[in-house]
């Protein structure tokens, strides 16, 4: 799929705006140009809607207004419209059992009226979306019923926001104040939308319902109870499971939205306090936050490093010291007996499959005395069977624990670790004490600043801060009931799974169980094979890319700081140094690195997917400068198919070289709200709206000339 044009109508800010793309191969990039404030959220959110609707808004848009803010006073309702050009490559049908791809070019319509929001809920009507396929000789209408597969085959909704994304969501892969459980399942759930998983799970789960239909009707009225009881408590489990999972999904909406909203309000307040000759302030602080969150990280360590100790091997050898003495008495006293290896069972076992004895007495099956002599023997290997058992386990328990030592210097060396590794833990915690005390008292010297702005932002920040961790703590909450659920359910499918093997094999009903549970156990390999291999895939492509971006190379540098980057197993993100040494993304690299590996993971992704469909990324070279701002415009341009890229002014300082040879179409937008702090001419508008002008990122003209010295 490429994206051709966009044409925006009264959604939100963009009253008329027309968004148009390169499709050049050689030229793929698209620039537009805008500052802070000036739309590029919402030309993201423009386009989402456009796609897809309403279920690509935050909270599917139910409290998400599409009306514009200023028309309130003059208008009842305004009619929304989103139009997207774009073309893709589509399956024809040539002839009986031929097919072919072919180029297409459409045109999707989505439009709807909607009213000024009265109290919290969207109130839209009228909702319409159509479909043109555009031809030489002229246009033809897609069937209604065909838009959603013609849109879901050149952008899987699954994959929305891996195509179409912003640089700060993308750090939400790593974002220390994410839970490791929520980070890989933000992972988990990528790789899954890579893989179009959805159709294997749903299937799996069919044949899941059928093995449960199927244990109603087993004859065995015992049996059937049991499985009917451990069935609906399964049933039950997953209900749960589905409800807390779609909670938990719109928690992390309002998670991920609350986040960009604190951390644009905080910028506002950096920005003030720096206007304000406060930089030292902002400096202090942020360096503040930042060893807070490497004292949490250290005390987490430290908390790991405490639980591993009862599993240690000290620990248990303290706690049996006394019964394992008396133990490996009794075992080495049966050793110097020569008890010990000593099994009779296989000796005698040997014996019947000869003709003649060691002694060289008749044990064959055709004479009488031969077959007396084995009758005593098998009479011997059944009495003996008891006793070898006990045997073969004092055996066993004597060669594994005679290197043991069972005395007191490792009950002193565990309490030692023990000692050391509290002590760790309660200095980090000291340390995160001060840091914290350290950062309120930096915090009131940032109120105790006489300005009307900055209280009110700050007012802003505490609710977001509240908000923000009150929607974290219900988070770790459903996690915790999530996990307890999954447990109970995996508990019930091992009790299921023992009766189901007890079944009578001449009930039709258990054949029709066994091959519902057995081909659905199938379907749960496929899908597990499926995550390993192509979490290889990424793996290595993110760590291709990151460390082509960042200029590493551990081969031919061993000096290198960077040396590697992983997807693990478990989903977890992580970079190493040197000799293996493991990096924490969001709290061991700097700000450019940790763009650079969320923006490769996110190229990985596309790559492996083999979708090829635009990369719409907003602000994706903040906290940038130098070799890796370049490199990471450079391999994006390199290995997206099409590229479109919202940046500052101060994204583009630096890279105008590159953008001059790689960018086929470049815009600017302009908020006329900047005028006049940050704008040098007053725009010739009379409402808020988003202008548009043809300057690329070598001119200005009177529309988006910006004051010399403002952010942007």
């Amino acid at each position: 799929m490429k994206l051709i044009k966009a044409h925006i109508r009264n959604f939100r800010l963009l009253k008329d705006l027309l968004l148009d793309f390169s499709t050049d191969d050689n030229k793929n990039v698209t620039v537009i140009r805008a500052a802070n404030e000036t739309g590029k959220t919402t030309c993201k959110s423009a386009l989402l809607w456009g796609l897809f609707g309403d279920k690509a808004l935050p909270g599917e848009g139910k409290k998400f207004p599409l009306f514009p803010s200023d028309m309130r006073d003059t208008h009842d309702r305004v009619e929304t419209k989103v139009e997207v050009e774009f073309e893709s490559d589509q399956v024809v049908t040539i002839g009986r059992g031929a097919h072919e791809l072919q180029k297409k070019h459409y045109r999707l319509t989505r439009s709807c009226y909607e009213y000024p929001v009265d109290g919290e809920r969207v109130r839209r009507e009228a909702n319409s979306v159509t479909l043109y396929e555009i031809k030489p000789e002229g246009t033809d209408r897609v069937l209604d019923s065909h838009i959603d597969s013609v849109i879901e085959s050149c952008i899987p909704i699954a994959l929305k926001d891996v195509y179409i994304t912003d640089g700060d969501a993308a750090m939400s892969f790593i974002e220390a104040a994410a839970t490791q459980g929520v980070k890989r399942k933000r992972v988990s759930s990528a790789i899954e939308s890579l893989l179009g998983l959805d159709l294997l799970k749903r299937t799996s789960s069919h044949l899941s319902r059928a093995a449960s239909r199927f244990s109603s009707l087993i004859d065995n009225t015992d049996y059937k109870a049991k499985l009917e009881l451990l069935n609906n408590r399964i049933l039950s489990y997953e209900e749960d499971i589905n409800d807390w999972e779609s909670e938990r999904k719109d928690l992390e909406t309002s998670i991920s939205e609350s986040s960009i909203e604190l951390s644009s309000t905080r910028k506002k307040i950096e920005d003030l306090l720096r206007l304000g000759d406060k930089g030292k302030l902002v400096e202090k602080m942020q360096k503040t936050v930042r060893s807070i969150e490497k004292s949490k990280e250290g005390a987490s360590r430290a908390l790991t490093d405490i639980s591993s100790l009862t599993n240690s091997s000290d620990l248990s050898a303290a706690l049996i010291s006394k019964t394992a003495k008396k133990g490996m008495e009794l075992l080495n006293a049966m050793s110097s007996q020569k008890q010990l290896p000593k099994v009779n069972v296989p000796i005698l076992e040997e014996l019947l499959d000869r003709d003649k004895c060691f002694c060289g007495s008749d044990l064959s099956k055709e004479t009488d005395g031969g077959q007396k002599a084995r009758a005593s023997i098998e009479a011997s290997i059944e009495k003996s069977r008891a006793a070898d058992t006990i045997q073969e386990s004092a055996t066993s328990l004597f060669y594994s624990v005679r290197s043991e030592h069972f005395d007191e210097c490792r009950k002193e060396r565990w309490l030692e670790s023990y000692a050391s590794r509290t002590q760790d833990y309660m200095d980090h915690n000291s340390r995160l004490s001060g840091e914290q005390n350290e950062l309120k008292r930096l915090n009131a010297e940032k109120d105790s600043i006489d300005d009307s702005a900055l209280i009110s932002l700050r007012e802003l920040e505490d609710q977001l801060s509240s908000k923000l961790n009150s929607a974290r703590i219900n988070q770790g909450q459903l996690d915790s009931k999530i996990d307890d659920a999954r447990m109970r359910k995996k508990d019930a499918e091992d009790d299921r799974r023992k009766i189901e093997k007890k079944l009578s094999k001449t009930d039709s009903s258990s054949d029709k169980l066994a091959i519902a549970r057995t081909t659905q156990n199938l379907f749960d390999r496929i899908v597990d094979r499926l995550l390993k291999e192509e979490l290889r895939k990424v793996s290595d492509e993110m760590n291709r890319i990151f460390l082509e971006m960042i200029g590493s190379d551990p081969d031919a540098n061993e000096l290198t700081m960077i040396t590697g980057a992983e997807l693990t197993e478990d989903y977890d993100i992580l970079v190493y140094g040197p000799s293996g040494h493991p990096l924490n993304p969001d709290q061991d690299l700097n700000g450019a690195s940790r763009r650079a590996i969320t923006l490769a993971f996110i190229l990985a992704l596309t790559k492996v997917s083999r979708v090829e469909a635009p990369n719409v990324i907003d602000t994706p070279l903040g906290m940038m400068a130098g070799y890796v701002k370049r490199s990471v415009l450079e391999r994006t341009a390199k290995e997206g198919s099409q590229v479109v890229l919202f940046l500052t002014h101060d994204e583009i300082a630096g890279v105008e070289d590159i953008l001059d040879v790689k960018a086929g179409k470049i815009f600017t937008l302009t908020n006329p709200a900047h005028y006049p702090r940050m704008l040098a001419n007053e725009p010739q508008v009379s409402d808020s709206r988003i202008l548009r002008c043809e300057c690329d990122h070598r001119s200005t003209c009177a529309v988006c000339e910006r004051r010399t010295g403002t952010f942007a």
